[in-house]
């Protein structure tokens, strides 16, 4: 009896530890972001180029409209990803600069029309960088709010930005 008892113990906790172990959550490969750039600029006058060590940006001349990049870095301040907004054609422009499991998620919203949003990421491939070019034909003069989320669920907010088509 005293053999079975044990067996039955060693049993319900080793289907414990398989529960606990299939319904933990993955850790998110960017457990610390940082700001290790930005740009904003009213486009009136561009065309405006602002480097860095991905590709640079080049803002072109958008009377009205207001432009912005921002790169995220991880713990160590190495980039991981990069977010553009060009209000001239508003092109949203989103790179993934670390080939890590792991990507940023871009809630772009813009107000007026019911406000309407989508979400982006850059695809996920095996090069070192990724990137995507989303037309997003928003009316001229509106807000753009870009929020940036290191989860598709949109539950780990990590930093908010806005310009004007």
């Amino acid at each position: 009896m005293r053999h079975r008892t044990i067996a039955s113990l060693a049993a319900t906790a080793s289907a414990a530890a398989t529960v606990i172990t299939l319904t933990a959550t993955p850790a998110n490969a960017y457990s610390e972001l940082t700001v290790v750039g930005r740009e904003s600029t009213v486009t009136d006058y561009c065309p405006c180029r602002f480097n860095d060590n991905i590709d640079g940006t080049l803002f072109e001349k958008d009377a009205g409209g207001v432009g912005f990049k921002v790169i995220h870095g991880n713990a160590s301040r190495h980039e991981v990803a990069k977010v553009e907004f060009h209000p001239y054609g508003e092109i949203l422009h989103v790179y993934d600069v670390k080939n890590d499991g792991d990507t940023l998620y871009y809630k772009v919203s813009y107000e007026g029309d019911g406000g309407k949003w989508g979400l982006y990421a850059a695809p996920s491939t095996s090069k070192v960088m990724d990137s995507r070019t989303v037309n997003l034909d928003i009316p001229e003069g509106r807000r753009v709010t870009v929020t940036v989320y290191d989860d598709k669920a949109m539950k780990k907010k990590v930093y908010e930005l806005s310009g004007r088509a």
